[in-house]
């Protein structure tokens, strides 16, 4: 492994795992060091990394790694990790997959994934351990929270804000400055078209 290459520790080893193993893999200067998850399946791997255990194990491997990046799908629990990681002294690491699209002047918060085909515009500020998931659209000067999720296909139009922990399920739209609160599920294929502390 050549010397400059970023070494990350993935946590988690569903479905989610395996699109940010896939992501690391295909980003020059970026390697898997390992694979761990809270309930590790006997003899799992995924994409050809075995895991390696639980907390215990990545503990064990602190020093082989530059940092981690919580491959949870599910907004709580990889709040609750990403949390878990920074009091054990890991730095969170951001991994966007090199066939997205990150306008220099966007902000990506540390622990973020940012998939394939997805754009982050001009200004658009992105918090911690957030997901903007495939083809995803965040349009220039938007704010996505902490632990918040912007699914497959899902457009936040200019100005839009979304709170921490919220899920803007696939293909939805929000439109210009519509901001969304905390922890609130915009349900897949919904036009948010005003402010909204929940959605039915």
């Amino acid at each position: 492994m050549k010397q400059d290459m970023k070494r990350i520790a993935v946590f988690g080893a569903g479905g989610h795992g395996k699109v940010v193993v896939d992501a690391i893999e295909r980003n020059v200067g970026m390697a898997v060091a390992c694979l761990v998850d809270d309930h590790p399946q006997p003899g799992a791997a995924l994409l050809g990394h075995v895991v390696d255990g639980g907390r215990e194990a990545l503990l064990a491997r602190r020093g082989g790694v530059d940092g981690a990046i919580v491959a949870i799908g599910d907004n709580r629990a990889r709040r609750e990790v990403a949390r878990w990681l920074e009091a054990q002294g890991f730095a969170l690491l951001s991994v966007v997959h090199p066939a997205a699209v990150l306008a220099p002047s966007a902000v990506v918060g540390p622990g973020t994934l940012v998939m394939p085909g997805a754009v982050v515009n001009a200004d658009a500020r992105i918090g911690a351990n957030a997901i903007i998931n495939s083809g995803a659209v965040v349009e220039h000067d938007c704010e996505v929270g902490e632990g918040a999720h912007i699914a497959p296909g899902a457009v936040l139009c200019g100005g839009a804000c979304v709170g921490a922990g919220t899920l803007v399920g696939a293909g939805a739209v929000v439109l210009p400055g519509v901001t969304i609160g905390e922890a609130l599920l915009v349900k897949a294929g919904t036009v948010v078209a005003k402010n909204v502390g929940s959605i039915d």
